[in-house]
């Protein structure tokens, strides 16, 4: 009888918890596509100003930039690597309500081997379908397991974006910033100067309120 492995619940979490990265280099994309719009536009409507200068992260367009550095936020936001932590334990659970099935089911498949010459026509017919049937919920747990994972793994995702997404909208705010990019290694900014990183600003904002979060 074939054997299926919980491998498959682990990769589907490992592409799950990526999810948030690849989103947020997607939108690094968009974002540094509209802003070279937007400066082009300013260029070609407005004559150039000699008096004007670039202090830091402002620019004769009255545009302010900041960036946060992605790879940075995902390693050192408490409340990603607490969520990750969990995910893991979710993970390894299901693998072990998957591989307590696997077992009863290569169990009961092998006495079947093991006794068949000494069973009739009927009752080996019947074990056969009542093995196919274990075999067929088997496959049905490990796909139902993989999807509850990547349903689970997906809402949490979506509520560090959301957290994230809201604090940063607010802090761009309150600092004046137009824009505020996300830089990864390999993503689609090549080079952000150090004077614009304001991660550290960020991820201590961020930690302080999901601490005070946790104490509630």
């Amino acid at each position: 009888m074939p054997k299926y492995s919980g491998l498959v619940i682990f990769v589907a979490l490992k592409t799950t918890m990526k999810n948030l990265n690849l989103f947020i280099n997607i939108l690094l994309v968009i974002a540094v596509v509209v802003l070279f719009a937007l400066q082009m536009s300013s260029k070609s409507e407005k004559p150039s100003n000699s008096n004007n200068s670039i202090n830091g992260s402002h620019s004769s367009s009255g545009l302010n930039i900041a960036y946060v550095n992605a790879d940075s936020l995902t390693e050192n936001y408490e409340m990603y690597k607490d969520e990750f932590e969990k995910a893991s334990e979710r993970t390894l659970a299901a693998e072990e309500k998957f591989t307590v099935k696997q077992r009863q089911f290569e169990k009961e498949a092998n006495d079947f081997q093991q006794r068949a010459q000494y069973l009739t026509i009927t009752e080996r017919e019947s074990k056969q379908e009542k093995l196919v049937r274990k075999q067929q919920e088997l496959v049905q747990l490990e796909q139902e397991l993989s999807t509850d994972l990547q349903r689970q793994e997906a809402e949490v995702s979506r509520r560090i974006f959301d957290t994230i997404d809201v604090f940063l909208k607010k802090y761009a705010l309150e600092n004046n910033y137009s824009y505020v990019l996300s830089y990864a290694r390999g993503g689609g900014l090549w080079y952000a100067s150090p004077e614009n990183d304001i991660t550290p600003q960020v991820l201590k904002t961020l930690n302080e309120k999901y601490r005070m979060q946790k104490a509630e």
